[in-house]
């Protein structure tokens, strides 16, 4: 599919839904330019994904700081990620801005094939989806890891294409439109992370709309 077809069936279906659009908003990239982190990466990436969300719901439960620790995975945590990590109960907005995180877990969830289907974004997501797929505190990460296979290219590229346009209009019409702006913002950073949209570590990840 070219990044026109697949601009127009975004568009398409935002307008089925009432959502408004900017029709000159950019196409994404086309899928001869695009490319993916390698599934090792968001194996790992997922794995700190669920213990610096798991640790904002749960500040006083050091299960997933342990967990980290035990399998050597501090290392693989961004500076912020580990600075959290490192004083969970130490601030109230840090703990908020960590839960929101399960978010980008689950989108990555998705992408792996773990998670069936993405949903269209109206609710929060529910860790039941995930959470017996998620190696228990017993276990090593690197099996799950290995064991993980990404969607192919054009059905994660028709995600990015989407959650880039509602995110756009997330942020022009705020609770106008009937999704929910926190799950769009941490979709939108996990897809763009995935993609490579701007090379940038996990922190630095833009989402320009």
């Amino acid at each position: 599919m070219s990044p026109e077809d697949r601009k127009a069936r975004s568009e398409a279906l935002l307008k089925e839904r009432g959502i408004p659009f900017l029709d000159s908003l950019p196409c994404v990239e086309s899928e001869e330019e695009a490319s993916t982190q390698a599934v090792e990466e968001v194996g790992k990436r997922i794995i700190c994904l669920f213990c610096v969300s798991g640790t904002g719901f749960e500040p006083d439960d050091s299960a997933f700081i342990d967990y980290l620790k035990e399998n050597d995975f501090w290392q693989y945590l961004s500076r912020q990620e580990a600075t959290f990590l490192s004083n969970p109960q130490g601030h109230e907005q840090a703990q908020i801005k960590a839960s929101w995180q399960m978010e980008a877990l689950y989108f990555l969830l998705w992408a792996v094939k773990v998670v069936p289907e993405l949903p269209f974004p109206i609710d929060q997501s529910s860790s039941n989806e995930f959470i017996e797929s998620i190696p228990k505190c017993d276990e090593s990460p690197w099996p799950f890891i290995r064991s993980l296979q990404l969607r192919p290219l054009p059905e994660i590229l028709d995600a990015s294409d989407l959650i880039y346009r509602l995110h756009w209009a997330t942020r022009h019409y705020g609770k106008k439109v009937n999704v929910n702006q926190e799950v769009v913002q941490e979709w939108h950073h996990a897809v763009n992370w995935l993609t490579n949209y701007d090379g940038e570590g996990w922190d630095w990840v833009a989402t320009d709309t």
